[in-house]
């Protein structure tokens, strides 16, 4: 049983048919793989393909006790050892897991084997079009039932907003929302994330459009601040003094916030030096925390 990686796809094999075939796909060294439960556990993880060379039932075997949801599994892919079939297994569509499996096909001269009913009546499939748009799902059940009412023939509709929204309708979520926020020292993540929620609730802003988290340079070691980026899965971001104060609008002004940060304005600065046109919320303050929302325009690609 032997192992090899490439960027984000993750192969195994077990045979040395196998291993010529492994050697043909992956641009990485090939080494001895630990245990296929050890293997398997530790790379099945969202963002991971795992391409598995040979036998389906190997593969099924080894994946069941880690599989949790479809949002958050990995892709999983079956080749047989000479390469005449490639069938993905799980998140075929969220994980890209299909598009990985004709990608592969088309390398090796393959037959892709495509089960999913959207892909195989040629039909429009939402998860598809959300994971190309960077769209979050509100409901995998209402996405299902999209799919569903598609292949019956029927019209479907969904909406697109950083919103919420209480609706029967599939409601898919842009990464689009952009939040600033400064503090002083020593703020810890769970007062800056019930803060965040408190704000997001009263603006009626889904949690999941958020894009970024933006501050000064003055604040980018402040634990909290790195902490709720990491809990909210985003990227922590921050500016200079001087890019900062290029920003150009009406900004509330402070002369303390300027002796300590070298900027009038954080919170709201920081948003539009990422480039939101639109601030929503404007500077609001709460112990010793500061925050605005801007939103950035979102393309949407068809």
């Amino acid at each position: 049983m032997e192992q090899s990686i490439s960027d984000n796809y993750k192969y195994i094999c077990f045979t040395e048919t196998g291993k010529q075939l492994m050697a043909k796909l992956s641009t990485g060294s090939i080494e001895k793989a630990p245990g296929l439960k050890d293997w398997t556990r530790d790379n099945f993880k969202q963002g991971n393909i795992l391409v598995f060379i040979g036998a389906m039932g190997i593969a099924v075997r080894a994946i069941a006790p880690f599989c949790k949801d479809k949002t958050k599994d990995a892709a999983v892919i079956v080749i047989d050892e000479k390469g005449t079939f490639v069938i993905p297994v799980l998140s075929g569509h969220i994980g890209g897991g299909v598009e990985a499996a004709k990608d592969i096909a088309a390398r090796i001269g393959a037959i892709p084997v495509i089960t999913t009913a959207t892909d195989v009546q040629n039909e429009f499939a939402v998860d598809v079009f959300a994971k190309k748009n960077e769209l979050g799902l509100d409901d995998m059940k209402k996405a299902k039932k999209f799919s569903m009412t598609l292949l019956a023939g029927n019209e479907a509709q969904f909406i697109v907003s950083p919103n919420k929204k209480e609706s029967s309708k599939l409601h898919l979520i842009p990464k689009c929302t952009v939040i600033g926020m400064g503090c002083r020292k020593g703020k810890s993540v769970s007062e800056l994330y019930d803060f965040l929620c408190e704000i997001l609730d009263e603006k009626s802003i889904d949690i999941r459009s958020i894009k970024a988290l933006v501050s000064a340079d003055k604040k980018k070691d402040e634990e909290g601040l790195i902490q709720l980026s990491e809990r909210l899965g985003v990227p922590f971001i921050t500016y200079s003094s001087d890019v900062l104060m290029k920003q150009e609008g009406d900004f509330e002004h402070s002369d303390l916030v300027m002796e300590v940060t070298g900027s009038d304005n954080v919170c709201e600065r920081s948003v539009s030096a990422y480039g939101c046109q639109n601030i929503i919320q404007r500077k609001t303050k709460k112990n010793g925390m500061t925050l605005a929302i801007g939103m950035i325009d979102v393309q949407i690609k068809g």
